[in-house]
């Protein structure tokens, strides 16, 4: 399968990025696999950072998009960004002609052949998408229900999109945010015909990256 890893990026998860940035240089060697970042940062400051961490890791096949939003509702503003940084990726995933796009959050360090079971699953199971989720990064015991790990087939990124729409068209007008999140892509996959599974556990470990905090002189990673 030709796959493409599309993961949005902010400035805010470099806590996690560098570690992440070598854990998908590590799953590439088992997978060959794209990589495609699209960063939502306050400027192109963080784009050049990213670059470094790529060589550093020896990234190759890799490409960044940076956009910006101006909201004035700080509370919309950060879902929002997401939205519109995974609507990039679908569209990205269907021009490049890729079988599946892997959704991969950039703060969850997963094993190396976590891209090969979800393909193993998504052939086995006849399914055109499998959401494969953890538990919440800053409540262990709260389990996600978001898309951070998950395969979805080009067929489901046909029949689902990110933006809010309109008399049946896309939107790029996020006052209808509303329907603009993951639960509501997995709905029009449904809505048009399609299937997915959802799974917990097979995946394991998974490590919820949060932000280092600093005790004393010593420091630990919440996991």
């Amino acid at each position: 399968m030709k796959i493409l890893i599309g993961t949005p990026i902010h400035e805010c998860k470099d806590y996690a990025t560098e570690r992440w940035l070598e854990n998908v240089s590590k799953l590439q060697r088992q997978t060959v696999a794209d990589l495609f970042l699209v960063d939502n940062s306050t400027s192109t400051d963080y784009v050049e950072k990213l670059k470094k961490y790529c060589a550093k890791y020896g990234i190759k096949n890799y490409k960044i998009e940076h956009f910006e939003v101006t909201n004035n509702d700080p509370s919309n503003a950060r879902s929002q960004k997401v939205e519109i940084a995974q609507e990039m990726i679908r569209r990205e995933a269907l021009k490049g002609e890729y079988d599946a796009w892997f959704s991969w959050e950039c703060d969850q360090i997963i094993p190396t052949n976590a891209l090969n079971e979800l393909i193993r699953i998504m052939k086995s199971e006849n399914c055109m998408m499998v959401v494969h989720n953890s538990w919440s990064r800053t409540n262990p015991t709260d389990l996600n229900t978001n898309m951070g790990c998950t395969l979805i087939g080009r067929e489901a990124l046909q029949k689902g999109w990110f933006l809010p729409d309109k008399d049946g068209q896309i939107s790029f007008d996020l006052s209808d945010c509303y329907n603009v999140d993951e639960t509501m892509f997995k709905k029009r996959v449904l809505k048009n015909g399609g299937n997915y599974i959802e799974a917990y556990g097979i995946i394991s470990p998974i490590y919820h990256l949060n932000h280092v905090v600093e005790i004393g002189k010593a420091s630990k990673e919440a996991l």
